[in-house]
């Protein structure tokens, strides 16, 4: 039966904090600049920290949370991991947390880096935003140090890229992968939908992989519950609401509308499921996934 609770637990499976007047670490596009498709019309905010992630969340009730880095100088990654770290003592939440770094380092810096991570109980993953490929043996190594260490790669791989990764994350059975932003798509025409489910469908037959439905706000440049049910009804299709999350990809996503109007395209989306399939897009799926 649909399910419509008043404040649904949540466990926010992709956000990032930053403080750039601190912590110099990010380049970010600007209005105008519209390389990366994401239709800004004003620029990110200078800083988005606890207190302020917290009321973007306040019609749901959050009870974990991911943190995702969002790094473009990922030499810096040791240090944002501190920093996020001394933010989460103060949460009264638990969390998890999702780094990065250079994937293109030799193979003893990258595992001598990864032991010093997981220093940190929280730490259970990387993403790299670029410089993976999928295909070279150095890929294969870095996926091996993961899955050894039990931790999570999140995947940042757009339509026309999501085959490939597919195909070499295949060579990686014991990987927890996680598709990040149901795969990025570029546009949402009738065409691009097809090529993109064509795609995904390979991803969802990888057994070891699971979806994020977030970020969509980045193609679509607004809330709009039937394109984005459009995408996640058939990304829980595709994977099953057991390898499924919801995630805020707060503040970029802000830029988009707040979040009680995200938060309420979620839960239209999961009132067409039963409350099982609900509970895990809205929290239980990101808790296995992250062991949380």
């Amino acid at each position: 039966m649909p399910v419509s609770p008043s404040r649904r637990r949540f466990v926010d499976s992709h956000l990032h904090l930053w403080d750039t007047r601190q912590h110099p670490w990010y380049k970010f596009p600007k209005p105008g600049d519209d390389s990366f498709g994401l239709g800004l019309s004003k620029p990110f905010p200078q800083s988005y920290l606890w207190q302020e992630y917290l009321k973007s969340v306040s019609s749901v009730d959050l009870v974990k949370w991911v943190h995702v880095s969002a790094l473009t100088s990922p030499h810096d990654f040791e240090a944002e991991s501190a920093w996020i770290e001394s933010i989460a003592r103060h949460t009264e939440r638990p969390y998890a947390l999702i780094g990065t770094m250079d994937p293109t380092l030799p193979l003893s810096e990258i595992e001598a880096a990864l032991d010093r991570e997981m220093a940190n109980p929280a730490y259970r993953g990387m993403r790299f935003l670029g410089g993976l490929d999928y295909e070279s043996d150095h890929a294969d190594a870095v996926f091996d140090m993961l899955s050894s260490r039990r931790l999570v790669y999140d995947a940042v791989a757009s339509t026309g890229a999501i085959r490939k990764a597919a195909n070499g994350l295949a060579r990686h059975a014991e990987l927890t992968v996680v598709l990040e932003h149901v795969g990025w798509p570029r546009a949402t025409t009738q065409q691009h939908f097809d090529e993109w489910r064509a795609e995904m469908a390979d991803f969802a037959a990888l057994p070891n992989a699971f979806c994020k439905l977030s970020g969509l706000g980045m193609v679509v440049h607004r809330n709009d519950s039937s394109i984005f049910r459009k995408f996640y009804d058939e990304c829980i299709r595709l994977f099953g609401a057991e390898r499924c999350m919801f995630g805020s990809n707060f503040p970029i996503d802000l830029s988009y509308g707040n979040g009680d109007e995200l938060m309420a395209v979620f839960e239209e989306i999961a009132s067409a499921h039963s409350q099982e399939e609900a509970s895990n897009l809205f929290a239980q799926t990101a808790e296995r996934v992250y062991r949380l």
